[in-house]
């Protein structure tokens, strides 16, 4: 009798699996037949062009100009109108919370570079719990496009099902490695930010124990430098492994040039020469897309000069005029110029080098060139390049100037001076004796008992003595439990702690979230800072929803610890 009511069971799941794959089939098959382009892209964003897209129509084909192959797994920004989709991003959350259908009309780039203005109609799709699995665009040309029937895919049979929804293996092996890679990397920027903390809290304890008439002074600073630039590279593993919005802020081109030069250049033969004007204006750009731009255009000059060379980076201000052949509007613009001396480019080859997957490299993957023309026009500006073989070849990058930047000199202002640390019979590390050396502009001195939570032995004690340093008596603990523990006994002793530094990513046993539950618990008033190799700033908001006072992303240097610490003790 059992065994009938399973079999039973079985017969009526072998028909609800094969009714689901027919309407698939039907579904997929009517999606085919539709006139308008459609697109699903991925609910999260893993490069800086936004999301991936996961599925293309026929009709999304012939409008764009790719091949079907050729769109799934690209970013939308590839398509979408790269001045509007800063905009598209942002608004992507909103369109998934409000459940809505927006409409905008946009420009769509095809694979020629021409640009065609379409009503992009997007919605999110949302499993059974409310979460968003997709978002689906529907893409209809205001002016119908010429289709070039070269590049229209035609399948031999619509209906069948695409090679892209039953993967080979090779496939699939390929989409693990590639999964298994971003968690290591991600992983290993996670340490190598904890390592960083480490030399970056020594270091900023060494400046504050030096004037600066110190001969010392000036190679410390240097290593401080160099230590913000190694987080950058960081920074950029981590991005790519979870994606991140845009951050709009004015910059300095000149300050990014300087700065990526060196890691560029770094381990070869290659020199950078950078000229900058005075009062240089600034940008409005994602400091992190720019630095990527500059960062590719000086590692292929560095590649065209494998014997070594000079690579030559101008920052200039420029006024366009009106009509220009860049076709750009007229208005001040900020101009980079990075020139080489290496083997150039054929001419033949020249007006291709920015088309995805093309690549004149033996090893190239053809997505860097692409990747910064996207990006330079997602910001507004344009990027050009000239070459002559033998002679070398230069790149220009256009961005539309917002604000001139003065000129700043820091003046020595007296600050407090801190009572220097050693350990209380209680456990506490006490502040250390006054040091004749006050504290600098930007450091804020503090008092009150900070409970500091990491489960790395070097992290936590330099922690320590910085916070001593800056005024502060400390407690720490190596995990979870060891923090709620001492978290008690203060409360209960009536000898509170004021705020906690904890890290979030703490192996074994609980968790960051879970500490700061069970601290909550003892205190619902608890001042906690969250610190992390694995986030940026991006995160501020979120944490601050969860109740964290603020976050501290590793390697934090002294004068953002100081500012927080000030912040959640003085609330």
């Amino acid at each position: 009798m059992r065994s009938t009511r399973i079999l039973g069971k079985r017969a009526g799941m072998n028909q609800s699996i094969e009714k689901i794959k027919s309407i698939n089939h039907h579904f997929r098959h009517a999606i085919e037949q539709v006139g308008e382009g459609i697109l699903i892209i991925e609910p999260n964003s893993r490069h800086p062009l936004g999301p991936q897209i996961v599925f293309a129509n026929r009709a999304m084909a012939e409008l764009t100009g790719y091949f079907r192959d050729a769109l799934v797994e690209q970013p939308i920004g590839l398509i979408y109108e790269p001045e509007s989709l800063n905009h598209l991003l942002v608004r992507l959350p909103r369109v998934a919370e409000g459940g809505k259908v927006y409409e905008m009309v946009k420009e769509m780039v095809t694979r020629e570079g021409d640009r065609i203005p379409c009503r992009w109609t997007v919605s999110a799709v949302r499993d059974s719990q409310g979460r968003t699995v997709n978002f689906t665009f529907a893409v209809n040309p205001i002016q119908k496009p010429v289709v070039k029937e070269v590049l229209v895919e035609v399948p031999a049979e619509a209906p069948k099902v695409e090679k892209r929804e039953n993967p080979s293996i090779e496939e699939s092996l390929e989409k693990s490695r590639v999964e298994s890679l971003a968690l290591l990397a991600g992983g290993i920027a996670h340490d190598f930010n904890n390592v960083l903390q480490t030399i970056l809290t020594n270091l900023s304890l060494a400046k504050l124990e030096t004037s600066m008439q110190t001969p010392g002074r000036q190679f410390i600073e240097d290593a401080m430098e160099a230590t913000q630039d190694a987080q950058s590279l960081a920074q950029q593993i981590l991005d790519f492994t979870k994606g991140r919005e845009p951050m709009i802020q004015v910059a300095n081109l000149g300050d990014i040039v300087r700065g990526v030069a060196k890691l560029s250049t770094m381990g070869s033969q290659v020199r950078c020469d950078i000229a900058t004007p005075e009062g240089l204006w600034g940008v409005e750009a994602d400091v992190r897309q720019i630095r990527q731009v500059i960062h590719n255009l000086m590692v292929n000059a560095c590649q065209a000069m494998p014997g070594g060379g000079v690579v030559q980076s101008f920052v200039e201000n420029l006024n366009l005029p009106a009509n220009s052949r860049l076709g750009l509007p007229e208005g001040p613009y900020v101009v980079v110029r990075i020139r080489d001396r290496g083997c150039g480019i054929p001419e033949a080859k020249l007006s291709k080098i920015f088309e995805p997957y093309y690549t004149t490299k033996e090893n190239g993957t053809g997505i860097g060139l692409a990747t910064c023309r996207a990006i330079i026009q997602r910001h507004r500006g344009t990027i050009t390049v000239t070459s002559k073989e033998n002679v070398g070849t230069e790149f220009r990058v256009f961005l539309p100037a917002c604000q001139i930047f003065e000129d700043a000199y820091e003046e020595s202002e007296p600050v407090q001076t801190i009572e220097v640390p050693a350990r209380h019979s209680n456990g506490d590390r006490l502040p250390v004796s006054a040091s004749a050396v006050p504290l600098p502009e930007g450091v804020i001195g503090g008092q009150g008992r900070i409970l500091v939570v990491d489960d790395q032995d070097n992290v936590r004690e330099a922690a320590e003595r910085l916070l001593g340093r800056l005024g502060y008596h400390t407690v720490s603990a190596a995990n979870g439990q060891e923090a709620v523990s001492l978290f008690r006994h203060h409360v209960h002793s009536g000898d509170p702690i004021n705020a906690v530094l904890l890290d979030m990513t703490l192996p074994g046993g609980l968790s960051g979230d879970e500490v700061m539950h069970e601290l909550r618990k003892v205190d619902s008033n608890a001042r906690v800072i969250a610190t992390s190799g694995y986030f940026d700033d991006d995160a501020e908001s979120t944490f601050r929803r969860d109740g964290y006072v603020g976050i501290l992303p590793k390697p934090y240097a002294v004068e953002r610890l100081s500012q927080k610490l000030a912040e959640a003790t003085q609330h």
